[in-house]
């Protein structure tokens, strides 16, 4: 605008020139507030056209350079105040973050800078008398610690979205992870934990204080005979009937593990061997009529079990080796199946 000033046989290309230079950056303003408050599309090629057509009037409104620094400052108020309203709606990234305050502070002061100007250019052109001196010693500089203020903070709002997008990400991972470290630790067909649960969980005891309890290996009988007459579908329902009579007869804190494909491990931690032996006894008769797919009738399923005593973790699976040779003696003469009542 100096330039223009000082050469007024090129007003005519510099000054329409610098209106718009002025409406395109408000514009922009207004443009990314928006965006950051609700994410809008940045304005059409039509809006930067009319803005060029407003720089070619308003600078052809008035002989006097002052006078027609009144609407154009006008304008650019208006503009920015848009931005400010957009800017005040700006959700914040996170607790304890201040750019989308500092944003709105430093918008705020720089449309209240261009709207002081129309009352005091509109005095000076009204009284015919020039702008105080210290407005063309100081205005721009506080315009311009306003736009670097503005920038600044920009900067910072864009920088606070970013890290936000990372910690969201980084939940979702986190999410993700923990959901893989529980399908790798749970059975799909019985939801009961698995194998690799098992050793986790006695790797994560071993230095723990005494925590004495017992094992149970309980194992179906008569798995081969259901799949070869009724199918692998009726041998996994019988599975999952076997998998829910245990955990109805062990308390909701101990842990039933599938051990293999018809046998299943119970940890009780804290319960004596013949409390274990009893609680187990009662599976037999949670089985009398279980229905099963390609079966008109509901079946009868047995279970095989031993039960053995640990007095803590580091002895947890010499007790299930003595255990699964209980189980082992109970299993002869069990190997077949029964129709249960309907």
């Amino acid at each position: 605008m100096a330039l223009a000033l000082r050469l007024p046989a090129a007003r005519p290309a510099l000054e329409p020139l610098y209106f718009f230079g002025e409406y395109v950056f408000a514009a922009s303003i207004l443009a990314g507030c928006q965006s950051l408050a609700r994410g809008a599309r940045p304005g059409r090629r039509w809006v930067w056209a009319a803005l060029g057509l407003v720089a070619m009037a308003t600078s052809q409104l008035h002989a006097g350079f002052a006078v027609r620094l009144i609407p154009h400052t006008a304008i650019v108020t208006a503009i920015l105040a848009g931005g400010v309203s957009a800017a005040l709606r700006v959700p914040r990234a996170g607790s304890g973050r201040i750019g989308a305050r500092l944003l709105q502070l430093s918008l705020i002061a720089l449309a209240a800078l261009f709207a002081h100007y129309v009352p005091v250019l509109g005095w000076a052109a009204w009284t015919g008398n020039p702008m105080p001196g210290f407005y063309a010693r100081y205005g721009p500089i506080l315009q311009l610690l306003a736009e670097t203020l503005l920038g600044f903070s920009t900067l910072i709002v864009v920088m606070e979205r970013e890290h936000r997008d990372l910690e969201l990400a980084n939940d979702e991972l986190r999410a993700a992870r923990e959901k893989l470290e529980t399908m790798a630790r749970v059975d799909p067909l019985t939801a009961s934990l698995n194998r690799h649960a098992f050793y986790s969980m006695i790797g994560g005891r071993r230095t723990t204080a005494e925590s004495p309890g017992c094992v149970g290996v309980v194992d179906l009988d008569a798995l081969k005979p259901i799949n070869d007459t009724f199918g692998h579908a009726a041998g996994d329902a019988a599975i999952r009937a076997v998998a829910r009579a245990i955990r109805q007869v062990v308390r909701a804190d101990d842990l039933v593990f599938r051990w293999g494909g018809d046998e299943f491990l119970i940890v009780l931690f804290g319960v004596s061997e013949a409390e274990a032996g009893r609680r187990l006894e009662g599976l037999d008769a949670m089985l009398t009529a279980v229905p099963v797919p390609g079966s008109a009738d509901p079946i009868a399923l047995t279970v095989s079990f031993g039960v053995a005593a640990f007095a803590a973790v580091a002895g947890l699976e010499a007790a299930l080796e003595q255990a699964d040779e209980r189980m082992y003696r109970r299993k002869p003469g069990r190997a077949s199946f029964g129709r249960g009542a309907r």
